[in-house]
């Protein structure tokens, strides 16, 4: 599992590839925690995500549950397939925000300012 992380226009991207199950999330404890002190809307990048069970689920609610106490939001991008149909299937695409890719989202509402 590669893990790359970025800042975007203020937003902190996490970008998965590969498997994002029970080892990975192991492999990402102390980061996921860390994440949850950030002031920033995180998205959670999953365009090159294969796979995803109860503990890569488990996670990103971790962080949404976290973010939205404070006041920030978590969105995904690039769900497909077996990551797709899992969401789907718990009902979280009506709860987190996802966008197909980084362009939608870069495009949606939610990232547009509003000049004062």
């Amino acid at each position: 599992m590669l893990n790359e992380n970025y800042y975007l226009n203020n937003d902190f991207i996490i970008k998965l590839c590969g498997r994002f199950d029970a080892d990975t999330v192991k492999g990402m404890k102390d980061d996921l925690e860390t994440y949850s002190k950030f002031s920033s809307t995180i998205i959670f990048d999953l365009e090159q995500v294969s796979f995803i069970d109860s503990s890569g689920i488990g996670a990103i609610v971790f962080l949404y549950k976290r973010m939205v106490a404070k006041g920030y939001c978590v969105y995904v991008i690039g769900l497909s397939q077996q990551p797709l149909e899992l969401f789907q299937m718990l009902f979280l695409d009506k709860t987190i925000d996802c966008y197909q890719n980084i362009a939608a989202y870069l495009q949606s509402p939610a990232t547009m300012q509003v000049a004062s």
